[in-house]
C-alpha cells in the first residue's frame, strides 16, 4: 500500500463519503422531517472540486500519479472531473426547490446523485477496462434509481425500467468488447491493449475489430447516438426534470471523456478501421435526431432528440486526429453541459404543486410572467442552435473544423445543414414565450433563489465561452495533449 498513490481518487472518495453522510442524515431525521441534505451535498462537492484544483496545481500530477495503474490524474481527467463536479453543484441547487414543489424531497435523492458522480469521476480517469466498467455501473445504477424516484408517477417508473433494460444491454456489449480485446492482449490495461492491437497478427485482427465494434455499441447507448438512442426520449420525459438535467449534462461529459481515452489512446492505432463507423453514426444521429425533434409537442422530448443530434455533432469531431478531436470535444462539452442544465433547469424552476411545464403551450406568454427566466431560456436555445456570441457557436465551429481537417468535409456540411433545421424547433419555444398569449392565471411558481443562482451561472458560462473562449480553449488544449 505504501507504493499506491491515492491522490487521483481523492475527489471520488470525498464525494462517496459525502453520499454516505447524506444517507445517514436521512436515516436519523425524525419522521416527517428533512435533514440538511443540500448544505452537506454542496459542501462535499465543493471539497472535491477544491481537491481537484489542488491536484491540478501540483507539480507531481500526471501519469506518475496513479492508483495501482487503474486511475490517472492527467490534465484530461482533472479538467473533466472539474466540469462534472460543477454540473453536480448546479444540479443540487436546482433540485432543492424542485423536490419541494413536487413533494419528493428525500435524502436518498441527493445520495444517489452523489454516488452517480463517483462513477462519472471514475469514468474520465480510468486507464483500465474493468475499472471503466465498474465506474460505468456505479454511475448507471444510481441514475436508474433517480429516474424512478417520483414514486407517484407512472411515467417516472416507466423511464427507470426502460433505462435499466437498455443500460443492461449496453453493459453486456461493453463487457463482450472488453473480453475480445483481453483475448488478444492478455490485459485490460489500455496501454497494453494499445501495444497488442498495434502488433496483432492477421488472424487476430478480426477479433480486435469485433471487440472495437462491441465497445462502440456499448458507448453508443450511453451517449444516445442513433441507432442506440431509443431510450432517451422516454427517459428524459419521464424522469424528474432535475434528474434529466443532470443526466443530459453529466452523463455526456463522463461518457465522451471515457470514449476519448479508450479510442484516443488504447485504440488509436486502429483509427482507420473505426473512423468510418463513427462517421456513419454521426450522420445518422445528426439527421434523425433533428428530424425527430421537429415532430415533438413535448419540450422534454424535443430536447431529448436534440441531445441525440448533439451526440452526432460530437462524433463528427471524433474522426479527427486524437489531439484535435479531443480539444474540440472537450471544449464543446463544457458549453453543452451548461446549456442542458439551463434548459431543463428553467423548466424545473417553474414546478408548483406537483405540476411542471411539459408542452410548448405551457410556456406561452412566459416572457410577460417571468421575463428574466424567458430571456435566460432564450440564451440557452440560441446556444443550442449555434448562434454567434454563444458557446454553441464556438463549439460547433471547432467540431466541424476538426472534421474538415480530417478529410470528412461532408460530415461538417451535414452538421451545418442540420443546425439550420434545428432552428425551427428551438425557435418554436421562443415564439411561444414571446408571441403567444399567456393564460389568464399564472400556473407556475416564482423562481427560487437557488434555481436562479444555478441558471445565472449557466448563462454566464454560455455567454462567457461565446465571447471569450480563449481560457477554456487553453485548458482543453492541455487536456487533449495528455492523450498523446
Amino acid at each position: 500500500m505504501n507504493a499506491v498513490d491515492l491522490r487521483p481518487a481523492y475527489p471520488a472518495i470525498i464525494v462517496a463519503v459525502t453520499a454516505v453522510v447524506v444517507l445517514l442524515l436521512q436515516a436519523f431525521a425524525g419522521k416527517g422531517k428533512h435533514g440538511p441534505y443540500v448544505p452537506f451535498s454542496l459542501a462535499g462537492l465543493a471539497a472535491a472540486f477544491l481537491a481537484t484544483v489542488m491536484i491540478a496545481s501540483s507539480q507531481e500530477r500526471g501519469l506518475g500519479s496513479h492508483t495501482g495503474g487503474a486511475l490517472v490524474a492527467d490534465e484530461l481527467a482533472l479538467f473533466l472531473e472539474a466540469v462534472i463536479l460543477g454540473v453536480a453543484l448546479l444540479a443540487v441547487l436546482l433540485s432543492s426547490s424542485y423536490l419541494r414543489a413536487t413533494n419528493s424531497e428525500r435524502g436518498e435523492h441527493y445520495a444517489l446523485l452523489l454516488f452517480s458522480v463517483v462513477g462519472m469521476l471514475g469514468l474520465v480517469a480510468v486507464t483500465e477496462m474493468i475499472s471503466l466498467f465498474v465506474a460505468l455501473e456505479i454511475m448507471s445504477v444510481a441514475l436508474y434509481a433517480l429516474c424512478g424516484s417520483r414514486r407517484d408517477q407512472v411515467e417516472s417508473q416507466e423511464s427507470a425500467v426502460k433505462y435499466f433494460i437498455t443500460g443492461a444491454f449496453s453493459s453486456a456489449f461493453l463487457l463482450f468488447g472488453i473480453a475480445m480485446l483481453y483475448g488478444v492482449s492478455g490485459s485490460t490495461s489500455l496501454g497494453r491493449i494499445g501495444s497488442a492491437v498495434t502488433s496483432a497478427s492477421d488472424p487476430n485482427h478480426g477479433l480486435v475489430l469485433l471487440g472495437v465494434g462491441l465497445l462502440l455499441v456499448g458507448f453508443g447507448f450511453k451517449i444516445a447516438c442513433v441507432p442506440f438512442h431509443m431510450w432517451a426520449p422516454d427517459v428524459y420525459e419521464g424522469a424528474p426534470t432535475t434528474v434529466t438535467a443532470f443526466m443530459a449534462a453529466g452523463v455526456k461529459v463522463a461518457a465522451f471523456g471515457a470514449l476519448l481515452r479508450v479510442f484516443g489512446t488504447g485504440l488509436a492505432s486502429l483509427a482507420d478501421d473505426w473512423r468510418p463507423l463513427v462517421a456513419i453514426l454521426a450522420v445518422f444521429s445528426m439527421v434523425l435526431g433533428n428530424l425527430a425533434a421537429l415532430a415533438q409537442s413535448s419540450v422534454k422530448r424535443m430536447l431529448a432528440y436534440s441531445s441525440v443530434s448533439h451526440a452526432g455533432y460530437l462524433l463528427a469531431a471524433l474522426v479527427a486526429a486524437p489531439r484535435v478531436s479531443a480539444e474540440a470535444v472537450i471544449f464543446y462539452l463544457v458549453g453543452y453541459a451548461a446549456v442542458n442544465l439551463g434548459t431543463f433547469g428553467a423548466l424545473s424552476s417553474l414546478a408548483r404543486d406537483g405540476r411542471e411545464p411539459v408542452t410548448f403551450d405551457h410556456l406561452s406568454g412566459l416572457s410577460r410572467r417571468h421575463p428574466v427566466l424567458a430571456a435566460a431560456f432564450t440564451v440557452f436555445l440560441i446556444s443550442l442552435m449555434g448562434v454567434p456570441v454563444s458557446a454553441g457557436f464556438v463549439g460547433k465551429f471547432y467540431l466541424f473544423t476538426a472534421a474538415v481537417g480530417a478529410g470528412y468535409t461532408p460530415l461538417a456540411i451535414v452538421g451545418v445543414l442540420m443546425s439550420v433545421v434545428s432552428a425551427y424547433y428551438y425557435l418554436r419555444v421562443v415564439v411561444h414565450m414571446y408571441m403567444k398569449d399567456a393564460p389568464v392565471e399564472d400556473a407556475w411558481a416564482p423562481v427560487s433563489t437557488t434555481s436562479a443562482l444555478a441558471l445565472a451561472v449557466s448563462v454566464l458560462v454560455v455567454l462567457g465561452l461565446g465571447i471569450w473562449p480563449a481560457g477554456v480553449l487553453a485548458l482543453a488544449h492541455a487536456a487533449a495533449q495528455s492523450l498523446l
